[in-house]
């Protein structure tokens, strides 16, 4: 089966969607409550529903906003892996298992894309051939994950591909003004440390499941299988890692605005529980920048020096 099929031993696997497909399941015990749902109220299934609606409004207010449709497209794919991580946990079915994985492959590829294609204006950098390639790459992941229905390759893959865009977010980060870079690199940092941290608390409860499993069993015996809820580390997962990838998406947007027009063209409310970027008006002279025009060289004091074109 995969590197977690440990967790199918004792499950227990007669509902609506059986058998099992998927090459993966999870600590949480399938159809418990519903036969139509294979992981329900213990939250493996709606603990996906924050991170749709997060990338629905944060897709619709980004482009609403005025900001090019282009990054708003990350927080529409940020949806669209809720909603396969949800059909994912519902059924159990492989077919599923794809349709929520191989999203987070797209979404991850597209962001490289866009911490890429990164000079002044909104000119694809590399042509028709930047797309292209971002394609091919996903082409080539997906149909060696089909033949390969590892999930340690798929989570490599994956890793691989959001370290090299937070690595190239934080070089982009020294060509802004210090007070934008130091703004924006918290912002990408807690992204990255809220990831992290769910990243760790999911592998916590697989390796501890048997564990887990006794003290909810405890805690239904003793009339408190309310609080079995809590114990979900996949759930977590789900919540953690959706609301620091919307952070490292808002911090990467705002990047690569800053680079790519002015540093001071767009901007967001770091205090705001979910920061979405918009336009505002210019710090700068509106001689300078009236045209959208800016430059990414900054001098020693993190004042813009020249002009570049930014249509």
């Amino acid at each position: 089966m995969g590197a977690f099929s440990h967790l199918l031993t004792d499950a227990n696997l007669d509902g609506h969607w059986s058998p099992v497909t998927a090459s993966i399941d999870w600590c949480e015990i399938n159809y418990a409550v519903s036969f139509y749902i294979a992981e329900f109220l213990q939250i493996n299934t709606l603990t996906n529903v924050p991170g749709m609606l997060g990338g629905l409004y944060g897709a619709y207010a980004t482009y609403n906003s005025g900001v090019p449709l282009r990054y708003a497209l990350i927080y529409l794919g940020h949806a669209l892996i809720s909603i396969g991580s949800f059909g994912f946990h519902a059924s159990l079915r492989w077919e599923w298992q794809l349709m929520d994985e191989l999203p987070m492959i797209y979404v991850v590829s597209y962001a490289s894309y866009l911490v890429v294609d990164t000079l002044p204006g909104f000119e694809h950098r590399f042509g028709i051939a930047g797309p292209l390639a971002v394609v091919a790459w996903c082409i080539f992941v997906s149909v060696s994950y089909v033949c390969l229905p590892n999930p340690v390759y798929h989570q490599v893959a994956f890793a691989c591909i959001m370290l090299f865009s937070i690595v190239r977010a934080v070089w982009l980060s020294y060509q802004i003004p210090r007070e934008r870079r130091t703004k924006i690199c918290r912002t990408l940092l807690l992204g990255v440390g809220v990831f992290v941290m769910g990243f760790a608390v999911w592998n916590l409860d697989n390796f501890f499941c048997t564990h887990i499993r006794e003290v909810r069993d405890w805690l239904t015996d003793h009339g408190l299988h309310h609080l079995g809820h809590l114990t979900q580390g996949h759930g977590y997962w789900h919540l953690m890692t959706s609301y620091g990838a919307l952070l490292i998406f808002t911090a990467c947007v705002e990047l690569c605005l800053s680079v790519k027009t002015n540093p001071y063209a767009y901007d967001y409310d770091a205090s705001a529980w979910l920061p979405l970027v918009r336009p505002v008006k210019s710090k700068v002279k509106d001689e300078d920048y009236g045209n959208g025009t800016a430059s990414s060289k900054v001098n020693g004091n993190g004042h813009i020096n020249g002009a570049a074109n930014g249509h």
